[in-house]
């Protein structure tokens, strides 16, 4: 059995009949935070997996996951997939649909790591600038890493950026130590 590929036919369906019933970016809206909590919620992971559990009970812990429950297209689609017994590649349909999503919407995932937090205004500078030069839509997630002294690590996709301080001090040690001492 190919869970890839199964995922992936799930996810098309997920995206097509939630973009003939107008819910496909309020699908996206919503599954971003959950594909992340069910990876460090294992509860959920858990009880999903669970071959004891009943369907309704397994739907029940993954809608309480949703503020204010899923839309109509995403309720339908975990009923299905519940129906069908497919729970142990529900979470590969999940980052498969949102790998679709931004495919067809084109937009990037980017993440910047500073020193500090940064302001509204500064992330939406950034994004312009992105969105300029790659000619795309980008999400950028903010994460703040005091090791990194100053300055700000960008990572999207292949693309490093690595303006931080505590990387230019870590290339002057190793050419500091890679020079021979000299004596006077």
């Amino acid at each position: 059995m190919d869970t890839g590929l199964i995922s992936r036919r799930y996810a098309k369906a997920l995206a097509e009949y939630s973009a003939s019933i107008g819910e496909e970016s309020l699908v996206y809206e919503q599954l971003r935070p959950f594909a992340g909590q069910f990876d460090y919620l294992p509860q959920v992971r858990e009880a999903v997996l669970s071959p004891s559990l009943p369907i309704e009970e397994k739907a029940a812990v993954i809608f309480g996951i949703f503020k204010g429950g899923p839309c109509r297209s995403l309720r339908d689609f975990v009923l299905l997939v519940l129906r069908h017994h497919r729970e142990s590649c529900f979470f590969i349909m999940l980052h498969s649909f949102l790998a679709l999503y931004r495919e067809r919407h084109n937009i990037r995932e980017a993440q910047l790591i500073t020193a500090v937090p940064l302001g509204k205004e500064v992330e939406d500078i950034i994004r312009s600038k992105v969105r300029d030069v790659g000619h795309c839509t980008v999400n950028i997630t903010g994460k703040v890493d005091p090791d990194i002294i100053g300055g700000f690590v960008f990572r999207m996709g292949d693309l490093l950026i690595d303006a931080s301080i505590a990387s230019q001090i870590k290339l002057l040690r190793k050419k500091l130590g890679m020079e021979p001492v000299r004596k006077i």
